[in-house]
């Protein structure tokens, strides 16, 4: 049974998304601080984090969960812009749900989240080597002209979906049901927000800007020769 941790200190909303979570077979426990959370942490699957908290940014626990390797993330936030979206994104969280929200909506896109570490079609060769590029799969590390690029876990699974097939288009719903799973519903916004993290983290590592493209209305491409 799948453990969720709603750190959440709106009480009503942290009441109603734990008892959708447990309607629909979760166990799910919430904490109004940072502090409380912390101590939850353990042995979760999953947390739905705000950002704003009496005792600190949700920012500052996307970072340690990130660092330490933690359970996967998924932001609650107030601002329908892309500020707290992209950031979100870029710190490491596996997606982001604009308040208001429906709970039922949230309890999908948990059980979404929770299904991506199975999510996808045939395992990639243990190593891609393209051109200067280099992603491992067994590692989940990519690394170009040597220089290692320090991705999220959604961002490395995006290029080493692009690196399968270089030179061929990726479409936003291939690469959808690829990295989030199956009848995922997600918007254009949030996967090109992941690959503007991406295309920005190669450059830094030495990479050209067209490394990867964008196919106007298609999808994604990596280009024969990186």
């Amino acid at each position: 049974m799948p453990r969720i941790v709603v750190v959440e200190d709106d009480a009503p909303i942290a009441d109603a998304v734990t008892y959708a979570l447990a309607k629909d077979g979760m166990t799910a426990e919430a904490a109004g601080t940072l502090a409380v959370a912390r101590r939850l942490l353990s042995g979760a699957d999953l947390v739905v984090l705000d950002l704003t908290l009496p005792d600190g940014s949700g920012f500052s626990l996307l970072d340690e969960i990130r660092r330490a390797g933690g359970p996967r993330v998924i932001v609650l936030t107030s601002r329908d812009d892309d500020v707290d979206c992209v950031a979100s994104l870029e710190a490491g969280a596996d997606d982001f749900v604009t308040k208001p929200f429906s709970p039922r909506a949230l309890v999908a896109r948990v059980r979404a989240v929770l299904r991506r570490s199975g999510a996808g079609t045939a395992r990639p060769p243990a190593a891609l080597p393209l051109g200067k590029l280099l992603v491992d799969a067994e590692r989940r590390a990519a690394t170009f002209d040597g220089r290692e690029v320090a991705l999220t876990k959604i961002e490395f699974d995006l290029l080493a979906a692009l690196a399968e097939v270089p030179g061929r288009v990726r479409t936003r719903a291939q690469l959808v049901e690829r990295v989030w799973g199956p009848s995922y519903a997600l918007t254009e916004r949030t996967v090109d927000s992941h690959f503007k993290g991406l295309r920005r983290k190669l450059e830094e590592a030495g990479a050209p800007s067209a490394l990867v493209e964008t196919v106007r209305g298609v999808g994604f491409k990596l280009r024969d020769e990186p």
